[in-house]
């Protein structure tokens, strides 16, 4: 089979397997032009710069200013994006991106294959100490230009992940004339081709964003405006949704949309592919580098009862990090059972006959704290002492990634292939491995994996690192949510894409 054909096919079954999973609105209308958008959320963001982007909720407004190569699908199927088509060569070591052509960006300077080279070259190189060159470096050997239209990726193997890559942060094209005019102010001056261009960031208030007039998309965008409006959490979203001072709320759970249920002039829109809980610590230093500690907190947990609480009962129990419904998922790995009594005895052969005691971080996100205060009541049955620690949501997981937090709650939503998570989490080199994990196997199968393109192959693999996870426990499994956008009935055109990162593009106001 045509390498190009065998990249097609992986894509296709990653596609079918996730199909149906993702929640949308739909639209039932013509959409109508203008109006603006206000969006509330609990805001995390530290830069609108992508090549150092890391926090959660930066990467919606990334998506306003900015394109990607590529970009996923409701079903996480790979679609043309700046890049218009592409075909594999050199036994799947060098993929060529056909370009969109005409495309401005916003500063009116060409989007072009040497823009493309000059993304991928500033994430690569160390100087810049982008994040995401720990994702691109043991990926992408040089970018070439071919000609202004076509631009090649020399690969230093082949790459079953690269194009899932390419339709997130790494794979977001800003402006290389006014990245460098700018400097270190490009993180509140960002020049993209998107379909919104930056105007106004007032810091612990709101963020806005206006119609980019000479976007290259016919029709769009249909909005004049959107506003990203900070809260100080879900409660306050919620009340200022029903006063209609906000169109738009998302990172509900079971728990917040309680008061908006049957609410006449809201519209509840679920996601069905959650965001995965667990809690997490450092592995290479005590004292969780102690395995029969983990295994006394992990058989201490009832992850059910938790479910039935911060989930009303409406989220999945997991036994790691893939949820049933990918081509990933192996329903055979389980994480140790909950039993008091086997949680004491391991707590006794880790050597703390007389208990344990430890602080757990407790950012201000309503759902995480349910959590904690959850485990902290659970692993107290087990001689477990915890105190919960307060953290800033905005702060909360900065410190996580310089180390400064050990055992903590953590959440992630799903990527269009496994390497998209498993290797960042869990391989040695992963940029967001923060437990400082460290398993050859692991490495060597991860590795091994993603320059891989036979779907029953991967599988195999996927399946033992996960069950190695499983007896690792380099981060414990609760459960997968189940998570909503609450919005005005005016509202037209909200589609989930199952990485739960709203997308505002296509989103039109009917009446305005």
């Amino acid at each position: 089979m045509q390498m190009h054909k065998v990249l097609h096919a992986v894509l296709a079954l990653a596609a079918a397997t996730i199909l149906g999973l993702a929640g949308a609105q739909g639209q039932t209308a013509t959409p109508k032009r203008g109006g603006t958008l206000t969006v509330g959320f609990i805001s995390d963001s530290k830069t609108l710069d992508p090549l150092f982007s890391v926090q959660y909720t930066e990467r919606q407004m990334l998506y306003l200013v900015f394109n990607t190569l590529v970009k996923y699908a409701p079903d996480l199927s790979i679609k043309p994006e700046l890049a218009e088509s592409w075909t594999l060569e050199n036994d799947g070591k060098r993929v060529v991106f056909k370009l969109k052509t005409g495309v401005k960006f916003h500063d009116g300077t060409d989007f072009d294959a040497a823009a493309v080279k000059w993304n991928i070259d500033q994430r690569l190189d160390p100087a810049t100490a982008s994040p995401q060159r720990g994702q691109l470096e043991p990926v992408i050997a040089s970018v070439e230009v071919i000609n202004p239209s076509t631009v090649a990726f020399n690969l230093k193997a082949r790459n079953a992940a690269l194009m899932s890559l390419l339709g997130e942060r790494p794979g977001f094209m800003v402006s290389p004339t006014a990245w460098k005019k700018a400097g270190k102010d490009f993180s509140d001056q960002p020049v993209g081709t998107g379909a919104f261009v930056f105007k106004e960031w007032v810091r612990g208030n709101r963020i806005t964003f206006e119609r980019n007039p000479n976007y290259w998309e016919a029709g769009l965008p249909h909005l004049d405006r959107i506003v990203l409006s900070d809260l100080a959490g879900s409660v306050v979203g919620i009340q200022r949704l029903q006063t209609g001072e906000i169109d738009y709320v998302a990172d509900l759970g079971p728990q917040d949309i309680r008061v908006l249920e049957g609410k006449p002039g809201i519209v509840l829109d679920p996601i069905t592919v959650g965001r995965w809980f667990s809690l997490q610590w450092h592995m290479d230093a005590p004292p969780f580098n102690n395995p029969k500690l983990r295994q006394a907190f992990a058989h201490a947990i009832d992850r059910g009862r938790i479910n039935d609480i911060v989930m009303r009962g409406k989220g999945t129990i997991s036994n790691g990090p893939t949820p049933a419904g990918l081509w990933w998922y192996d329903a055979s790995v389980k994480t140790p059972e909950f039993s008091i009594d086997k949680a004491k005895a391991a707590l006794k052969e880790a050597g703390y006959p007389d208990g344990f005691q430890f602080v757990l971080s407790t950012p201000q996100v309503a759902a995480l704290q349910q959590v904690n205060q959850l485990v902290q009541e659970q692993l107290a049955a087990a001689g477990i002492k915890i105190t919960l620690e307060p953290a800033s949501s905005a702060e909360w997981y900065d410190r996580i990634v310089k180390g400064l937090t050990n055992f903590t709650p953590t959440r992630w939503t799903q990527r269009a292939d496994p390497d998209g998570l498993l290797y960042l989490l869990f391989h040695s080199k992963g940029y967001g491995n923060t437990t400082k994990y460290k398993n050859a196997r692991v490495d060597e199968l991860l590795d091994k994996a993603r320059e891989t393109y036979e779907i029953d192959q991967r599988k195999v693999m996927y399946s033992e690192v996960q069950k190695i996870l499983a007896t690792d426990i380099p981060m414990l499994p609760l459960f997968f949510s189940a998570e909503y956008a609450a919005l005005r009935d005016d509202v037209k055109n909200h589609v989930w894409i199952p990485d739960q990162i709203p997308r505002f593009r296509e989103i039109w106001k009917a009446g305005k």
